[in-house]
């Protein structure tokens, strides 16, 4: 992993100078934003308060109907400015930031902030079954390390719920998955199916006689894995691989979901917010901004690295 001393290094030597523009785009950015916020919250706020217009004898319903009217106005001017501004704003700011920072882990990676890992690679990892209605994501990295390919984006997954009909019909929209996506060659072919997942999730693929039982404790604490062959999943499933998922839950505090099917292993990591968005209200150059950032792309390596997938041994086409 890169070291804090190389972080620091990188950052002053490499990214400080270039961010003063991004710096300043970010400022008016975040005076937007919070322009538009105050004045829908005088907004909200006038309607609770007295008329302070009735010793002119002006009725509050006047006031307030007329107030509505400048207030959504300027609001939407002002928001239809932000985010025409904050589109060149976000591009420069992958261009500058997390371009740099992917070249840092490794000049061989590859990286497309407008890409995202196939729908067909989503569906084929069978991690999440159901239909998926709306399929986006972005900011795609390729890559091998040692003798492993691998790819990961951000994506985000939904399905629609219609409700009503004619002027009642209602539609809503909700998650599937969002957050990291990943997957690599394990260099080895599966006879069966193994998934791996962070207990509290509804989410079974698979009956409850499928249950791989484990000896680790700690482990058994946070994960459920299920599979199709049992001595399978207990070959892939070594303790220094156990080790390995217990280190990356405690070190992102997200679900991690895990299949190993076909000959790829596919990892599934939930995050809330969007990962690689530049800062609003944080300055650009706080440096743990850049340090997290570097943190998530080394996602990859980790993976990889202590899962042993570059172990020769797991040859493709050896069998148990």
């Amino acid at each position: 992993m890169i070291s804090q001393e190389e972080l620091n290094s990188f950052y002053k030597e490499k990214l400080e100078a270039g961010l003063g523009e991004l710096e300043k785009q970010r400022k008016v950015l975040r005076n937007l934003d919070l322009t538009v916020k105050v004045g829908i919250g005088i907004l909200v706020l006038f309607y609770f308060l007295p008329n302070p217009f009735s010793l002119l004898g002006i009725e509050k319903g006047a006031v307030t109907e007329v107030l509505t009217y400048i207030i959504v106005a300027i609001s939407v001017v002002l928001y239809g400015l932000f985010m025409y501004k904050k589109a060149p704003y976000r591009k420069q700011y992958k261009e500058k930031v997390v371009r740099s920072i992917v070249d840092l882990i490794d000049e061989k990676w590859t990286y497309s902030p407008e890409g995202m890992i196939s729908k067909s690679q989503y569906e084929r990892s069978k991690l999440f079954t159901k239909s998926v209605d709306a399929y986006k994501g972005d900011d795609l990295i390729k890559g091998r390390i040692g003798f492993t390919e691998f790819e990961c984006s951000e994506l985000q997954t939904q399905y629609k719920k219609v409700r009503g009909s004619g002027k009642n019909r209602k539609t809503s929209w909700h998650n599937i998955f969002k957050g990291l996506f990943f997957n690599a060659d394990f260099n080895k072919y599966f006879s069966g199916e193994t998934f791996v997942r962070t207990k509290g999730w509804d989410l079974d693929l698979l009956g409850s006689d499928s249950t791989v039982k484990l000896e680790d404790p700690n482990f058994s604490k946070i994960f459920k894995v299920k599979s199709t062959d049992q001595l399978e999943a207990r070959y892939i499933l070594t303790p220094n691989v156990m080790e390995a998922f217990i280190n990356l839950y405690n070190y992102y505090r997200k679900p991690i979901d895990v299949s190993f099917v076909g000959s790829r292993v596919n990892c599934a990591v939930s995050f809330d917010e969007d990962l690689f968005a530049p800062p609003i209200y944080d300055t650009i150059y706080d440096l743990e901004v850049i340090q997290r950032v570097c943190s998530l792309f080394y996602f990859n390596q980790v993976v990889i690295d202590e899962l042993n997938l570059n172990a020769r041994i797991w040859m493709k086409g050896v069998g148990l």
